[in-house]
């Protein structure tokens, strides 16, 4: 009966949508224009979270966009040649599964981009282990990062490197299984859980503390979220407040992660938190850093996928057409959610096509970043009032009312004080 309710409901919509009428101008399919983004000026470091790469799922059994993983992996290393970007850090889930055959296969997108002059550093989320241990994650990628670290953290697979430009202090948040914890220095913990031991904490301030004493900034990464302000309990590193202090005494200003799948700027007691989104998702984003003499600045930067499948002779229709395909995914997607949330909490049908013509517009001005800018004019589109009633209950109600209460301009860009 809930399958038979949900798809009545969503053909009414499609239908009303196709027949015109204001539903059907009301959602805007345009494709925002990509900003022109400066040359850098000094270090430019592209950050990117989530690829959940698994070539293994060319129907997208795992979602729509998980069909073309390796794609849209292939098109963000590309996107990141052409900004100019130095280094390249993927703060965990790179893959769909920590088998080693999608380890190799990302391994192999890795060493072109390496050969072609871009240094990557890695970190394991909480997909990228099991089967693969710690000593196997560690030793395939050692030639993205644990090869090249100054110091590797014995508890865990954190790891420092001291580059002649800044210091990355790339941190194992864990989360995964514990039958992976196979390092000798690494003590027993529970089953996915994110937590720092007190060793890594030791070894992570002896790094804090020389790169302060070799005067180097200091980027550092995670997967798990730090921050108190970021989603919920579960998405965060347990005792995050004791790293967070401790960066804070070493004045790191920045502190990046991923894991949430959604853009989040955080900034508790002068300590940011940039959550970079699921490469997977909507839109196909990442972020990029320039680190000046005097500051770090972030803008956030959508993946030119109809780019890459041009210049690489792709035929595949939504490839060639990618943005536009998740412009209408991200229509489907606010009906189906609209359809869903009413078998419970019940709207007419034309409060329907409004809810859900309001929940696409404000999706879209949070992924834009001008969610504070729009928010007046979006509490009072028609389908404001009926979404929050229709979606009563649900995360996506949640989310969106914290959304337009909290979101500030950084969501679009910002830029912090240099500290060393």
């Amino acid at each position: 009966m809930r399958r038979s309710k949900t798809a009545c409901l969503v053909l009414l919509l499609a239908c009303a949508l196709l027949l015109g009428g204001c539903g059907r101008a009301a959602f805007d399919l345009r494709v925002p224009e990509l900003p022109a983004i400066p040359a850098p000026e000094g270090l430019r470091i592209a950050v990117a979270s989530d690829l959940h790469l698994n070539p293994e799922n060319p129907d997208g059994s795992e979602g729509l966009a998980s069909a073309y993983s390796a794609e849209l992996t292939d098109a963000l290393l590309r996107d990141v040649r052409e900004q100019r970007a130095s280094l390249l850090l993927l703060t965990g889930d790179l893959v769909s599964g920590g088998r080693e055959e999608r380890h190799a296969a990302l391994i192999e997108k890795l060493r072109r981009a390496k050969e072609d002059g871009l240094a990557v550093y890695v970190l394991p989320g909480n997909h990228d282990l099991a089967p693969v241990g710690q000593t196997d994650f560690a030793a395939l990628y050692a030639d993205f990062g644990y090869g090249d670290a100054y110091s590797r953290d014995p508890a865990s697979l954190s790891y420092c490197v001291l580059r002649p430009d800044c210091a990355l202090l790339m941190l194992d948040t864990g989360g995964y299984s514990a039958d992976c914890i196979d390092l000798p220095g690494a003590a027993p913990r529970k089953d996915s859980e994110a937590f720092l031991r007190e060793e890594t904490l030791r070894w992570a301030e002896d790094m804090l503390r020389e790169a302060q004493r070799r005067e180097l900034p200091v980027l550092c990464a995670g997967h798990y979220n730090l921050l108190t302000q970021i989603q919920r309990e579960g998405y965060r590193v347990e005792n995050g407040e004791t790293l967070a202090a401790l960066l804070r005494a070493y004045r790191v200003p920045l502190y990046l992660s991923g894991h949430i799948h959604l853009r989040a700027v955080v900034k508790e007691t002068g300590l940011t938190e940039l959550v970079t989104e699921y490469l997977l998702g909507y839109p196909t984003g990442y972020s990029l850093l320039d680190l000046s003499d005097n500051a770090w600045t972030y803008r956030p930067r959508r993946v030119d996928v109809d780019a890459w499948a041009a210049e690489t002779g792709a035929e595949d229709p939504v490839l060639l057409h990618y943005a536009a395909w998740q412009q209408e995914g991200l229509r489907r997607y606010a009906l189906e959610n609209i359809a869903y949330m009413a078998e419970r909490n019940p709207l007419s049908e034309r409060e329907a096509e409004q809810a859900a013509v309001f929940f696409y517009a404000a999706v879209n001005a949070y992924w834009r970043g001008t969610l504070c800018d729009e928010r007046t004019a979006l509490e009072r589109m028609p389908g404001c009032k009926a979404f929050f009633r229709c979606a009563e209950g649900y995360a996506w109600g949640w989310w969106l009312r914290t959304q337009m209460e909290s979101a500030g301009p950084e969501l679009a860009g910002f830029t912090l004080p240099r500290e060393s």
